[in-house]
């Protein structure tokens, strides 16, 4: 089947919005990444203002500058939106990622079993009846790896959303400055 000129320069400029998205959504996995690896994926650490910064760009900056460049190419709205989605989507990979890796460096703590005595008895005085058991829940791991992949693939479809707004934002600040789009057209054959 023969496709039209203008399909295939369609599909031509609306694939720059992968490129845009994805380099981008690199760039923010090497902060999120770096940081992990600068605070040793704790998830005790303070975090002073520059560093919340960078995060604060690397969440919300990406998928801005993503819908920006996409648009500044193509001089098209979509070719913006569809880069801030795809900026989204792997930065909600990476955060699912991040989220793992954070959760399986940070042991929980091992209580003794003198302590978790202390504690019982001294809710009995209090008049509540726990069991042993009960306070040795608090003692293992907080959630399985079942549920943490659950996790991860419940938190891309806000980031997606998250990111085609935000690339909503960026495509329009982008398409006052684009420059205006030439009308293709076909040369004639003769």
């Amino acid at each position: 089947m023969q496709q039209s000129y203008y399909q295939s320069y369609t599909r031509r400029e609306r694939s720059r919005a992968f490129p845009a998205g994805f380099i981008l959504a690199l760039i923010a996995g090497l902060i999120i990444f770096g940081i992990g690896f600068w605070t040793n994926f704790r998830n005790n650490v303070t975090y002073n203002t520059w560093l919340e910064l960078v995060l604060l760009f690397a969440f919300i900056g990406t998928p801005f500058l993503a819908g920006l460049i996409g648009t500044l190419s193509t001089s098209r709205i979509d070719t913006g939106i569809a880069a801030g989605a795809w900026n989204g989507f792997f930065v909600g990979i990476f955060m699912g990622i991040y989220i793992f890796l954070v959760l399986e460096n940070n042991v929980p703590i091992n209580i003794s079993p003198e302590m978790i005595k202390q504690v019982q008895d001294f809710l009995a005085h209090g008049g509540v009846q726990i069991s042993v058991q009960t306070l040795q829940i608090g003692n293992s791991y907080p959630t399985s790896y079942t549920g943490i992949m659950q996790v991860d693939l419940l938190l891309l479809v806000p980031w997606l959303g998250l990111g085609a707004i935000l690339g909503l934002l960026g495509a329009l600040i982008g398409k006052i400055f684009a420059p205006h789009p030439q009308k293709h057209i076909r040369p004639a054959r003769y």
